[in-house]
């Protein structure tokens, strides 16, 4: 597997920090600064980047990264952060190889399972994915995909009993 997707970065819980976000007060993930350079716009890049940047994934509050002298909101970064839109169908949950619950959903639709963990790991494997500098989280997806297709594949069972039910 690639740096950016080892056993630990791969965790989806939040570490302690000492500093949490200005606005929620939720502790939040410390990541590299390559993320932000990566993902800020040029506008943001231009106000300077934290020195000791973390992420806030807290889905209401609307600071994407911290530290204590700045701040960015989503609309300081050139893409949209699925943190912040869990449930949007066109927010990308992985965002090197492009899987969202919209594509996730469609495919456990018609097939009854998604494969898209499976095929990422394939790709992490051949050290094909850019977590570090694609996912804003600046880890590892694969924690937030393998959720996202247990909600699809609970929300396809519910509709199919449901379906059952109503015949």
């Amino acid at each position: 597997m690639s740096a950016c997707c080892s056993d630990t970065s791969c965790d989806v819980s939040l570490k302690s920090v000492a500093d949490g976000c200005p606005l929620c007060g939720k502790n939040g993930r410390p990541l590299d600064p390559i993320t932000l350079k990566a993902l800020l716009t040029p506008a943001a890049l231009r106000r300077g980047l934290p020195k000791n940047a973390r992420f806030c994934a807290t889905e209401d509050c609307p600071i994407v990264y911290f530290d204590d002298t700045v701040s960015f909101t989503e609309d300081d970064l050139i893409v949209r952060v699925h943190a912040k839109h869990p449930h949007a169908d066109d927010v990308f949950v992985c965002y090197c190889f492009e899987h969202s619950p919209g594509t996730i959903r469609e495919e456990t639709e018609h097939t009854g399972v998604s494969r898209a963990s499976k095929e990422i790991t394939g790709e992490v494997n051949q050290e094909h994915c850019a977590c570090e500098v694609k996912n804003p989280k600046g880890t590892c997806c694969l924690g937030d995909v393998a959720k996202v297709e247990k909600e699809m594949k609970r929300w396809l069972d519910e509709r199919k009993q449901l379906l059952a039910k109503s015949i």
